[in-house]
């Protein structure tokens, strides 16, 4: 699915006949009849209602029906409403509606579903991935409707950015890689007034976290669940069966309404690996209770490693799930053997029930006696150190100061465990970045900070889930670029609204680390999920993966380091990247940060034309092609 969306004025006539047309193109007109949304979709990817002069329409997953769609439509006094209308729409998707020639467009919480703008001939264009506004600037300056100096090309600071580990703070993830392309940032939409100007508003905040576990379990259940069956409407449908809680709960959910279900398990290199065993528990225990379907045990003897090079990326920019790109496009062309179209994954489950310190930090601010309480507790199970409790419960600067800071810590190699006061996962810049680029992300992150950026929420433990929900989507939405080239839709139920919203609802002092595993969403499947995966303990590192994967690629990854696009636009240093990548790594942990390069670096080999900066072109001005060959 692509599209882009045009405000309703004269100009964006010329804009829109910029664009190739193919039979496969595909356009939703405003009220005038001038085009509003120009792309390519599948029929059932599209709802879409019309009462009089409104129109809203649905683009992505959803069980949401035109009827109900109309019925939610007439309720509407103004565009501003459709916020909380949402929340009676299951799925994940893009919502785009006009009341005249007022119109809006927003996407979802975790950046899944995510606009991006650009600026064109006067006007702000929008689309669902930057790629294609950034391969529109080329034709548009061709047809005397250009944009700012260099829109469309890459943008080198902003891939600086990208090397960072495990990725930037949140105003800095918002930077796409292209020159004067931008995304709309999560929880804000985009909106056109009848006289064609553009801004942007934010329409949501987290919910208050008040919620006792018993309550906030139920609305865990009810959320996830719809969110599932907004996906099984389709007759043969694959999923991850990890043998962890999070892709085990989405398959029993999935198993109860009757569709078609294949579950995938990967086997595991290293012998102390116990999760096929509790896959194969799953899988037999869901034999029991689904109508049809069957479970792949995928070896690793069949697949490709982890960092293998892959056959193609993400062209919206670095993929971060780089290490398993090419295992994860092995498994979609097996499952779509199978009939799959659709592909679901537990993403999302970490991110959202995981125990988080954080969350301490936050509690103090309302109820310092149940925060030390508890800290006290978590102090028995974990060793704590006195200092860094009291920090904990008691530290922190807010988030314009807390990304200052950063500027100063994020010096190449550092490395330190995330803090209890912490907005987001500190990164660091790899020991192979070239000093210029060290340089360049301080003084972006210390310009973020000077704008004084807003955090999701006063709270810190708010800010940190739903910042973590956004880094999430952002995987899930390369991931499927991958795989829907091959004709399945990779897709992660955890990260739709709802569930995000029902996460953020949980009392802080029920995220606090405790006991370990995800209390929540073990309460929120009891008596869906077996009861022996509700008490599995925590799932060992795959590091056999790892290594493994690195002994089989150490020369084609070696020869990245002759002709680095990344070194040839000065952002690192082959020299120190090429030890790292022929010698043996005891320690996993130093080989965190290799990720994010090796996504930049095969993110520009994707890219036609020469490294060097003031020559690195915009992508063909084309479309991508019809639904199935794109993201």
């Amino acid at each position: 699915m692509d599209f882009l969306v045009f405000p309703d004025h004269p100009a964006a006539d010329r804009l829109a006949a910029c664009l190739p047309r193919t039979r496969a193109t595909r356009t939703v007109p405003h009220l005038s009849g001038r085009p509003w949304i120009v792309g390519h979709w599948q029929r059932e990817e599209l709802v879409t209602a019309r009462v009089g002069p409104r129109c809203a329409v649905l683009l992505g997953t959803t069980s949401a029906t035109p009827g109900a769609l109309a019925r939610l439509l007439r309720r509407l006094r103004g565009l501003d409403d459709l916020a909380e209308l949402r929340q009676e729409l299951p799925g994940s998707f893009f919502l785009l509606a006009y009341m005249g020639a007022e119109v809006r467009a927003q996407g979802s919480l975790s950046a899944v579903r995510q606009l991006h703008r650009t600026d064109l001939a006067g006007l702000t264009v929008l689309g669902s991935r930057p790629q294609d506004l950034a391969a529109l600037a080329r034709p548009a300056a061709a047809a005397g409707l250009p944009g700012a100096p260099r829109t469309g090309t890459v943008d080198e600071e902003a891939l600086a950015t990208r090397l960072l580990a495990p990725g930037a703070p949140l105003p800095l993830t918002l930077r796409t890689p292209w020159h004067a392309v931008h995304a709309v940032p999560p929880g804000h939409c985009a909106t056109h007034d009848p006289a064609g100007r553009y801004r942007e508003d934010r329409w949501w905040h987290p919910p208050e976290p008040d919620l006792p576990l018993p309550d906030a379990a139920e609305a865990v259940r009810e959320a996830l669940s719809a969110a599932v069956h907004a996906r099984t409407h389709r007759a043969t449908l694959s999923a991850d069966l990890s043998g962890g809680l999070d892709s085990t709960s989405l398959c029993f959910l999935a198993a109860r309404d009757g569709t078609e279900l294949i579950t995938t398990a990967w086997e595991g290199r290293d012998p102390a690996d116990d999760d096929p065993l509790w896959s194969a528990h799953s899988a037999y225990r869901l034999s029991q209770v689904r109508h049809e379907g069957r479970h792949l045990s995928l070896p690793y003897t069949d697949a490709p490693t982890w960092y293998t090079p892959p056959a193609h990326t993400d062209p919206a920019g670095p993929l971060a799930a780089v290490r398993e790109a090419a295992r994860l496009i092995h498994q979609a062309r097996l499952v779509a053997k199978f009939g799959s179209r659709m592909h679901l994954a537990g993403i999302g489950g970490d991110e959202l029930f995981a125990l988080r310190p954080v969350a301490l930090n936050s509690l103090a601010r309302g109820d310092l006696r149940e925060a030390l309480r508890l800290a006290r507790r978590a102090r028995r199970l974990a060793p704590w150190t006195l200092p860094a409790t009291a920090r904990t419960l008691l530290g922190g600067r807010c988030y314009p100061r807390w990304l200052a800071a950063g500027a100063d810590r994020i010096a190449p190699g550092a490395r330190r465990r995330p803090g209890g006061t912490d907005w987001e996962e500190l990164p660091a810049m790899p020991p192979w970045a070239h000093p210029d680029a060290v340089a360049t992300v301080r003084r972006l992150l210390r310009a973020a900070a000077a704008a004084a950026p807003e955090p999701f929420d006063p709270l810190r433990a708010q800010h940190e889930l739903a910042a973590a929900a956004v880094r999430a989507g952002e995987r899930v939405r390369g991931v499927d670029a991958l795989t829907s080239a091959h004709g399945v839709a990779y897709e992660a139920p955890f990260l739709d609204d709802a569930v995000i919203e029902a996460a953020l609802a949980v009392r802080l002092a029920d995220r606090v680390p405790g006991g370990g595993g995800k209390p929540v969403l073990v309460a929120a499947m009891r008596g869906t999920v077996p009861g022996p995966v509700l008490g599995r303990g925590g799932r060992r590192v795959h590091s056999a993966e790892l290594h493994a994967g690195l002994r089989r690629n150490r020369r084609a990854l070696a020869a990245l380091c002759e002709d680095s696009r990344l070194a040839a636009l000065g952002l690192i240093r082959p020299e120190a990247l090429r030890p790292v990548l022929t010698s043996l790594q005891p320690d996993t942990g130093a080989l965190r940060p290799l990720a994010p390069t090796l996504a930049a670096e095969f993110w520009l080999r994707a890219r036609p034309g020469p490294p060097a900066p003031s020559t690195v072109p915009a992508p063909g001005a084309r479309m991508p092609a019809p639904t199935g060959e794109g993201g």
